[in-house]
């Protein structure tokens, strides 16, 4: 996306994606969504669509006249609704962006789709059970779950926080931190992802950095002025949320990568578990990795078999102990839909997670039943 010595790109040709011309259709899009969404239930009480498009243009001159510059288009979309049946109210949201232009998002099978899949959300957490709580086997999906792997351990990779010792991976660079098989990067350069960049915003290429491999730590992300520091070379992980911010080591794209294993591998040796597919909120002691999170959507797992919704379930743990505690790696690589804003030190920058199913073993798990 850069415009330093290349052809014009075909998005940033004639109208742009996000002239003001598009606004109509975009306001025809949303009351498209309400319509199809209490349509397609009764029980459907309220319905909360979203659109936003971004179009950043940035410029990063520095020493001898090197100059670099960068368009960087941002779209999101989401759509929650709320369902209520016997008295019970429950919500569902699902959320989706990128690097790309808006029309993508206004195709009428994409916003369908989000809202067939909220409602389907909706749905499984009215038909919810309180969570068990103690120590048990976590298997997790993919993709959007990747953010634990972005919070409990991305953090802490995080240049600044090694250079200032604070870091739970401080000094661990060539050891064992994470089970064998977990290989985890930070990939700038994946095309239309919410976290890729071509340019960070230091001026140095998005980059393609192995963290962990086969468990052992190889690096941490720097910007230009910690890799000088620490006698490192930068990563292009130098970020800001705009031209009023002082750049600082932040991620991209952080993702596991997969191994061989099913779902039904995963399964048949959990006797009592929770399969978690979507998580909320959470919180981080990067000095520690101590962490705290809900998930939005899980399952129990008795006797191998995915069995009844449950709510109100969170995962605690320690970030550098649950990657020992991975036991199956799957398959099924998946990104995240685009939705992550990462803070740090009072900025905010879009990133991206992603991760194949996995299996934990002997997590802590809060639940409410």
């Amino acid at each position: 996306m850069s415009t330093s010595g290349r052809p014009p790109h075909p998005l940033y040709q004639g109208d742009r994606p996000f002239h003001e011309a598009a606004f109509p259709v975009r306001v025809a899009v949303l009351r498209a969504i309400d319509d199809y969404a209490r349509g397609a239930d009764p029980a459907i009480k309220q319905v909360s669509a979203h659109l936003s498009a971004e179009w950043q243009a940035v410029q990063i001159m520095r020493h001898q006249d090197d100059r670099v510059a960068d368009l960087r288009p941002l779209v999101r979309m989401n759509v929650t609704v709320i369902m209520e049946r016997d008295g019970k109210r429950e919500s569902g949201s699902v959320g989706a962006g990128g690097r790309y232009a808006l029309d993508r998002l206004l195709d009428e099978s994409v916003w369908k789709n989000a809202v067939d899949e909220a409602i389907r959300r909706a749905r499984v957490a009215l038909g919810s059970v309180a969570a068990p709580s103690g120590e048990m086997d976590v298997i997790m999906g993919p993709g959007w779950p990747g953010i634990l792997l972005h919070e409990a351990v991305g953090h802490g990779l995080e240049a600044d926080f090694n250079r200032k010792e604070t870091s739970s991976f401080t000094g661990r660079i060539g050891q064992k931190v994470a089970a064998d098989g977990v290989t985890v990067i930070d990939d700038g350069t994946l095309p239309d992802r919410r976290g890729s960049i071509t340019i960070d915003d230091e001026g140095t290429p998005g980059q393609r950095t192995v963290l962990i491999e086969d468990g052992v730590l190889l690096a941490y992300m720097n910007d230009r002025l910690n890799a000088r520091l620490m006698g490192d070379a930068p990563t292009g992980n130098g970020r800001r949320q705009s031209y009023a911010h002082q750049p600082i080591p932040r991620m991209t794209n952080t993702v596991m990568t997969g191994g061989s294993a099913t779902l039904a591998d995963m399964l048949s040796g959990t006797r009592r578990g929770l399969y978690a597919v979507d998580f909320g909120g959470g919180q981080v002691d990067i000095t520690s990795g101590e962490f705290v999170f809900s998930m939005s959507e899980a399952y129990l797992i008795e006797n191998g078999e995915i069995t009844r919704p449950v709510k109100g379930a969170t995962l605690i743990g320690n970030g550098a102990d649950a990657m020992k505690r991975i036991s199956m790696l799957g398959h099924d690589v998946a990104l995240d839909p685009g939705i992550g804003t990462c803070g740090k030190a009072g900025q905010g920058v879009p990133v991206g997670v992603g991760q194949p199913s996995l299996k934990l073993s002997g997590l802590t798990i809060g639940g409410t039943g």
